[in-house]
């Protein structure tokens, strides 16, 4: 059982679904799927989201709030937030309950209830349980959207177990049909985003530690979607940065399976340097972003060494 007493009386009060800086499709769809089942939500994204995130709330008709309140008269549930950080500023409430599928999770305020399952290779698989556990019905938006959480965070299934392809079974069975969602987030690229990715193809640099393929590049937006596009390319470690004139920058990171079943882990990394130079960092082995202040080449380049120094401990 996921769910506590405390957990489910919060879920009656008003609902104010927040979802983290940017957020990414499994974030924004954790945050539909709960929407579209309970009327008394709201969803909020303080820090914009992501391409795809936005293409499926459009899809679906979704209204999201931009800019939380400072006070809430409810419950806040975080999602796919490993901590405060990744969401905030975070809204004072009767409740905060966070569910997370991150291998840490820390920072979040005294009373607060969490529900972690690192287990699960996405948020989205998360609250499919917490509805079945809530006894509410599926509906068809609501298991689109989880369908799509799923579908992104596994990285097109690369990345799901048993559990995963049993949810997205449910899901289907629901309603979600898995062709909508793919030619949703594979549907044409507005052509900023098509320049950002030649751009950052353009101004890569790479190298080679043993047997593999380190990649960094600098762009001004799209730095995930760049990330993947340099695995693709065929580097082994992916590193994008982007910055701004307020001195904040982004790092974006991915992995090859074939590096990350060797043990490497790029979460590891950004927490390392989250610790050292403040913001935050979280993720998956294969997938982690930090968000932080700083000059984005000079932290992409620790980012790098950090990455030489794991390489080498590698059996």
């Amino acid at each position: 059982m996921l769910l506590n007493d405390k957990i489910r009386k919060a879920f009656e009060d008003d609902l104010l679904l927040l979802v983290h800086h940017h957020a990414d499709v499994d974030s924004i769809a954790s945050a539909i799927g709960l929407n579209s089942i309970f009327e008394n939500s709201t969803i909020c994204a303080s820090d914009g989201i992501s391409s795809h995130g936005q293409k499926i709330a459009n899809t679906l008709d979704i209204k999201i709030r931009e800019k939380p309140p400072e006070s809430w008269d409810g419950t806040v549930i975080a999602l796919d937030s490993p901590n405060p950080e990744h969401c905030g500023p975070l809204p004072t409430a009767k409740q905060i309950v966070v569910i997370d599928h991150h291998t840490r999770i820390e920072g979040w305020p005294k009373g607060t209830e969490i529900i972690h399952q690192p287990q699960r290779t996405s948020t989205a698989e998360i609250i499919l349980e917490v509805i079945k556990e809530l006894k509410k019905k599926l509906t068809e938006t609501c298991a689109t959207a989880l369908l799509s959480g799923i579908y992104t965070d596994t990285g097109q299934f690369r990345h799901a177990n048993r559990e995963t392809f049993t949810a997205a079974s449910d899901l289907a069975q629901a309603g979600a049909d898995p062709q909508k969602v793919i030619n949703i987030l594979d549907s044409e690229r507005p052509m900023i985003q098509k320049t950002t990715f030649l751009k950052a193809a353009q101004r890569m640099k790479w190298m080679q530690e043993e047997k593999w393929l380190i990649a960094q590049s600098i762009v001004g937006s799209f730095e995930s979607g760049s990330a993947r596009l340099l695995i693709v390319l065929g580097a082994d470690i992916s590193l994008v940065a982007s910055g701004n004139k307020k001195g904040e920058m982004r790092l974006s990171t991915r992995a090859s399976n074939r590096i990350v079943s060797k043990g490497f882990n790029l979460t590891t990394i950004l927490e390392e340097i989250a610790n050292m130079n403040g913001g935050s960092a979280g993720g998956h082995p294969g997938a982690a972003g930090y968000n932080g202040k700083g000059d984005p080449e000079a932290i992409s380049g620790i980012a790098r060494q950090k990455c030489i120094d794991a390489i080498r401990q590698l059996p």
